[in-house]
């Protein structure tokens, strides 16, 4: 990378000379000039090659992180990574020496694989400062430019096409793979060096919000550090050891208006400069900033002139951290719930209107226990039919519940939701499918009954206003609420082909399946499954389509949302808007 801290040690020399030749009025911009033009710079332009190609980036199909434990608990005061008595989290500890990444563009290479991946690796095996001096304890970025092999020179990427490549293949360590004689970065890793970084993978990446000081320092406190894309100035260019914080950039003359720039956050300081800051680690060595690091004011950090997007990596170990707590999965229990059909259908009934209307749908469903035990009511357990955002799953929505309680009716009894206030008051949840059930379900036995092509079917109104890519899935134990021997397969999904792409609804009508708007989906089925079977569809991860949402995530999150109260505000919203009362006196009509 070229650096303008570079230039300003020549400077000093260059004075001397300037100085001894009758020249006495530069400037140190005028001294910089000079020295740039003597080694064939452009002096406004010196620091071009910081190499984020911000413009190949894709945020809108990147994977939004759910950051769930912010639904429980904003306050991360407990968290082993907090100093509450100086109110600041400082990372380093994990974090490799200061590296440089010298005269290439390879900023997001060294964000990613030489400070992210090796912290993430770090934290997970409890290494040491000393250890983490070792080459064999730190990750290579020349390995990166080398495995995408789509370079025709070290000058740039970006970090959807790094972190895929980390999560599909990994990365090898510096030991591996030194970050020396990179030449053009056209060459390809031997294969030796890609068995090593095949050890190396991560598990998914996320997407953060980025501008919240709140958000980012959550993460922080979670022990999670941020990669992230920064514009960068002149105070950027020119910080040393003297430099406090960055709180502004008043001048572009040595970056370049688009001087993109790859980093990592590793802390923050909640009382240093009067917004608190943010610990920024960089890869230009340790004579540029404060050893290589800078403090950037928060509010700065976060005002839209700075940072402009944030990563955070997710180890196999630590991803999603928040879903451990809530499965309720036994090895040697008697009940497991596999949902065996889902058939997303037009509505049409012969003299009804509403048989014109594409928004108005039919879904067809039915789980069965394959268990040998029964599941009781008391339990309190449910059956949702919902859809999510492809790309950021805290957009979603719940179109159908199939609630199974004693805390309703007698023994036996099976109701639409709207029929008992009480019920629909406990469990705060409306839309246009709503079922409570007072019934156990024993084990061999599906919901619907015990014959075998028995299923229930829902008539329901997609929201109008949807619009983007979604799923929709059917999740047999949504809340959490069953110990089963096997959670995976709780989910059977509806997508728009069998490569499991996204539906792309415009509003409210899914555009991209079959032949047109008026769609009938192809049954996904099975009819009596053995107890830890797969469900017919029960994850969107496959191989070319790795960084999608777990079922661990989607889980996790209804079932926090429902206790945060967030899931029946949602739906309460809906139950009161005027399309949400139209919606259920139609749907009450239709469903009796």
């Amino acid at each position: 990378m070229k650096k303008s801290n570079i230039l300003k040690v020549g400077a000093v020399a260059l004075f001397a000379a300037a100085a001894t030749s009758g020249i006495t009025s530069c400037t140190a911009e005028d001294i910089i000039n000079i020295l740039a033009n003597a080694l064939g710079i452009d002096s406004t332009n010196v620091d071009q090659h910081t190499g984020y190609d911000w413009e190949d980036e894709d945020p809108e199909h990147l994977e939004d992180d759910i950051n769930i434990l912010n639904i429980v608990d904003d306050d991360n005061e407990d968290s082993p990574f907090v100093n509450n008595q100086t109110g600041s989290v400082d990372l380093t500890n994990y974090l490799p020496p200061i590296g440089d990444q010298g005269q290439y563009g390879t900023c997001v290479a060294w964000a990613s694989a030489y400070n992210a991946r090796t912290y993430l690796y770090a934290k997970e095996n409890n290494l040491s400062k000393s250890q983490l001096a070792s080459a064999s304890n730190q990750f290579s970025p020349k390995y990166i430019f080398y495995a995408l092999n789509n370079r025709s020179s070290c000058d740039g990427s970006y970090f959807e096409e790094v972190l895929d490549l980390i999560q599909k293949k990994g990365v090898a360590t510096m030991q591996s793979m030194p970050y020396t004689n990179l030449g053009s970065c056209t060459g390809d890793p031997s294969s030796s060096q890609n068995t090593n970084a095949a050890n190396y993978k991560i598990k998914s990446y996320r997407e953060i919000d980025m501008t919240k000081p709140s958000n980012i320092k959550s993460y922080l406190d979670q022990g999670r550090v941020i990669v992230f894309g920064a514009q960068l100035g002149d105070e950027f260019m020119l910080a040393d050891r003297s430099f406090d914080y960055l709180y502004q950039q008043t001048s572009f003359n040595y970056s370049g208006m688009h001087a993109n720039h790859a980093m990592v956050i590793a802390g923050y300081d909640d009382y240093k400069g009067p917004n608190g800051c943010f610990l920024v680690v960089n890869s230009w060595g340790t004579s540029w900033g404060n050893d290589g690091y800078i403090w950037v004011d928060q509010k700065y950090m976060c005002g839209g002139q700075f940072a402009f997007c944030g990563f955070v990596l997710n180890g196999f170990n630590d991803s999603p951290q928040i879903s451990s707590a809530n499965k309720v999965e036994n090895p040697s229990a008697g009940i497991d719930l596999i949902p065996t059909m889902l058939q997303y259908n037009d509505y049409d009934v012969e003299d009804d209107e509403e048989s014109d209307d594409p928004l108005w749908r039919v879904c067809d469903y039915n789980v069965f226990n394959a268990g040998s035990s029964s599941i009781s009511a008391s339990k309190d357990w449910g059956i949702c039919l919902l859809y999510y955002n492809a790309y950021d799953a805290n957009d979603y929505g719940v179109l159908l519940v199939d609630y199974y309680s004693d805390d309703f009716g007698a023994p036996g009894d099976v109701e639409p939701l709207w029929d008992n206030s009480e019920a629909s008051n406990y469990l705060g949840i409306q839309s246009s499918g709503f079922c409570w059930n007072n019934i156990d379900v024993a084990g061999g036995v599906s919901v619907a009954g015990e014959d075998e092509d028995s299923y229930f079917s829902w008539a329901f109104r997609m929201p109008e206003n949807l619009n983007g890519q979604y799923y929709i899935v059917l999740a047999a134990d949504a809340f959490a609420s069953i110990e089963e021997s096997k959670e995976d397969n709780n989910y059977l999904f509806f997508t728009a082909d069998d490569n499991n792409t996204p539906i792309t609804f415009v509003d409210g009508v899914a555009t991209n399946v079959n032949d047109g708007s008026m769609v009938t989906a192809k049954a996904r089925k099975v009819i009596r499954p053995k107890q830890n079977d797969p469900s017919p569809c029960q994850t969107m991860v496959t191989e070319k389509n790795l960084n999608t949402y777990s079922t661990d995530e989607i889980s996790a999150m209804l079932n926090l949302e429902k206790k945060s109260g967030r899931l029946k505000a949602k739906a309460l919203a809906w139950q009161k808007s005027s399309q949400g009362k139209a919606v259920m006196a139609k749907a009450k009509q239709i469903n009796r």
